[in-house]
């Protein structure tokens, strides 16, 4: 399964919005997807644990909790705080967002 999204950056930031693409590879947990968006690419892995929630990033050495998929803002701390620019962590967490229907976290 394909969703395109817009992701919506900070007040200081141009371009303002930016288009994503994230692709549902797995509908399995833990789950798997790939995101791209500003010419980035994301292998995810999803899942959840007796005390919440988390995301994998292989490929960026990148492992953090996450609080439940629609929540933007705290998933995008998090993913900044693991190592990620701010406009690939605002571009996955956004991506998350868009697949919140479709994962059962």
């Amino acid at each position: 399964m394909e969703i395109t999204y817009t992701c919506v950056g900070l007040a200081n930031m141009k371009p303002k919005r930016w288009e994503g693409n994230v692709r549902i590879l797995s509908f399995d947990h833990p789950y798997e997807c790939s995101v791209s968006a500003r010419g980035s690419s994301f292998q995810v892995i999803l899942g959840s644990y007796e005390h919440g929630n988390y995301i994998c990033i292989p490929n960026y050495n990148i492992g953090c909790d996450l609080a439940c998929l629609s929540d933007t803002f705290w998933n995008m701390e998090r993913l900044a705080s693991a190592g990620l620019s701010i406009v690939d962590a605002l571009s996955i967490s956004d991506a998350l967002c868009a697949i919140d229907d479709f994962i059962p976290l």
